[in-house]
């Protein structure tokens, strides 16, 4: 009969295989967390928000797109991105071009249907990327609160 063994016991010899085995089940894991975190959402929000893509300020789509998420980032309204409507003014100058943002009642933005109520004026400068607002006092503008 064997006596227990008092202390701790000797450490089992890592073979190359159970390395290799090793390497392998964590990159498996690796790689099927980086999948859950993409379809889940977490990953492109990630990315978005340490890799931003940058405004071309020349470009309608692009301004309105970056303005949209400022808008909602800096608590200017309580819609979601997507009940916000942006109606560019192509009369002003580009230093000094405005957009209404209203709110969008259609599809699954609450509300009265057919009605864009106002919600405020946005004064941007295309050329130096400086935007205004006059959110809570209607015709006078102030600096809009940029968020990373």
């Amino acid at each position: 009969m064997r006596t227990p063994r008092s202390g701790p016991r000797p450490p089992v010899p890592r073979t190359t295989r159970r390395q290799l085995g090793t390497r392998i089940a964590a990159i498996v894991l690796a790689g099927a967390l980086v999948v859950v975190l993409h379809f889940t959402g977490v990953l492109p929000r990630l990315q978005q928000r340490f890799f931003p893509d940058p405004v071309d300020w020349h470009n309608d789509y692009s301004t309105v797109e970056h303005l949209r998420g400022q808008v909602v980032a800096n608590g200017l309204t309580h819609d979601a991105k997507e009940c916000l409507l942006f109606i560019i003014n192509g009369n002003d100058p580009p230093a000094a071009q405005r957009f209404q943002v209203m709110e969008k009642h259609s599809g699954t933005c609450p509300g009265a249907r057919g009605q864009l109520p106002l919600l405020f004026t946005l004064r941007v400068d295309r050329e130096h990327g400086v935007v205004e607002t006059d959110q809570g006092s209607p015709g006078q503008f102030h600096a809009m609160p940029v968020t990373p």
